[in-house]
């Protein structure tokens, strides 16, 4: 892994640029959105946006479609963020656990159900681990915008399957960058859960 990746980094082409800055804006936003900082969205934005290309190119369409969400998701959530925070601080939620277990059911089922359209009907590479990735990606988005604390429990396992699907796929930024996204998302959850105690 990291000879190929000092490699790309001595003789860097394109693809490795934009996946470059992809990594180090989304590594911000991750940070930021830990800290429940508002302006994580915007570099969620900038790296979004990059992903696009990089996963369309490396023809993980899953992946395209949930960063093209994550577009959206980045505007929704500024304006959400910025507009429910008094004197600097988040309030955070926690859901309950039925209701928690019940949506990772529904995760379940339909990360299923795309990945066997998407093996039957594309020529989608790892068409289950990026099903996988797209739909918990949505599912835990979802929940940062609402500031549940589960977010950050679903961020872990996405993070874990997509640190193997890129590295496989021969983006070592981007498996290392997983790897970070885990370890900020462990700091995120014990951040928030302290807020959510003092709260």
């Amino acid at each position: 892994m990291f000879d190929s990746l000092f490699e790309q980094i001595q003789h860097p082409n394109l693809d490795f640029l934009l996946e470059a800055i992809a990594v180090i804006t989304a590594i911000i936003y991750v940070w930021l959105a830990a800290r429940s900082n508002y302006w994580c969205f915007l570099f969620g934005f900038i790296s979004s946006a990059v992903y696009v290309y990089i996963c369309f190119q490396f023809k993980l369409y899953f992946d395209v479609i949930i960063n093209l969400f994550y577009l959206l998701m980045s505007v929704i959530g500024w304006v959400s963020w910025k507009n429910n925070t008094e004197d600097n601080i988040l309030q955070i939620f926690s859901m309950n656990k039925r209701e928690f277990w019940k949506l990772i059911a529904l995760g379940i089922s339909i990360t299923i159900l795309l990945a066997a359209i998407a093996t039957h009907f594309s020529d989608a590479s790892l068409p289950y681990l990026d099903a996988f990735t797209t739909v918990f990606g949505i599912i835990a988005t979802i929940l940062v915008i609402q500031r549940k604390i589960e977010n950050w429990l679903i961020w872990i396992a996405v993070d874990i399957v997509a640190i193997s699907m890129y590295f496989y796929k021969g983006l070592q930024l981007t498996a290392l960058l997983f790897l970070i996204y885990t370890i900020i998302a462990i700091s995120g959850y014990i951040s928030w859960k302290k807020q959510l105690n003092h709260d």
